[in-house]
């Protein structure tokens, strides 16, 4: 949502008067079943149609995989943001891992100041959360005692905010005030799923952000 929606979010609605670009957070396993019953027009995360129908099943909500279809709209990365207050200018995986999973718990391990590292996750972006942890943490949960925030936003200012803090989130997130240091990235693509072929609003969607070169 925010690396490809919220952007053109208001030249949509101003280029399409009759129409409005709602986002909502799905709970996740629902997402197929809510657009699949007309309450959605289409679902957009980095998680692809086939692990979708999986959760599906999972939960209960099995809905026939013939009926969806799903398209690229963009590349989401993400990226490591910390306190300004943790001076370090490039962390690796090695280190990632042990700073997500509580196995490191003071920066002056790192080489940074004197200092308890606080872990700031947000449960509701499972889809960028999952990657990270398959990626970077080898599967392995993330530290229980984490600082929780409901949005990525939230990670943000929270980071912003709490000396010795870190997160992960969009690099489209990136703002004034906040370290990135030199770390790997975690990349994604971002799919639109739909319930049949695009409908004629959402093709007008699909067709600004290929305007705007969010597709790849």
């Amino acid at each position: 949502m925010t690396e490809v929606i919220v952007p053109v979010k208001e030249t949509f609605e101003d280029e399409n008067p009759s129409l409005r670009l709602v986002t909502i957070q799905s709970k996740p396993g629902t997402e197929l079943a809510d657009l699949d019953g007309g309450s959605l027009d289409a679902v957009v995360s980095t998680v692809d149609l086939h692990t979708f129908l999986q959760r599906s099943a999972e939960t209960g909500t099995a809905v026939d995989g013939d009926a969806f279809r799903e398209v690229p709209v963009g590349t989401n990365e993400t990226v490591i943001f910390l306190n300004d207050s943790v001076k370090i200018k490039k962390l690796s995986r090695k280190q990632l891992k042990g700073i997500f999973t509580g196995r490191i718990t003071n920066w002056k391990k790192l080489g940074g100041p004197n200092r308890r590292v606080v872990v700031v996750w947000s449960p509701a972006a499972d889809a960028e959360n999952e990657a990270f942890i398959g990626k970077v943490l080898d599967g392995e949960q993330v530290v229980s005692t984490f600082c929780q925030v409901a949005s990525v936003e939230e990670m943000r200012a929270k980071v912003l905010e709490t000396p010795g803090a870190i997160g992960i989130g969009p690099s489209a997130l990136v703002s004034r005030g906040v370290r990135v240091p030199g770390s790997l990235t975690v990349a994604a693509s971002i799919m639109l799923i739909t319930k049949g072929e695009p409908s004629p609003k959402v093709q007008k969607l699909l067709d600004l952000l290929n305007d705007v070169a969010f597709l790849r």
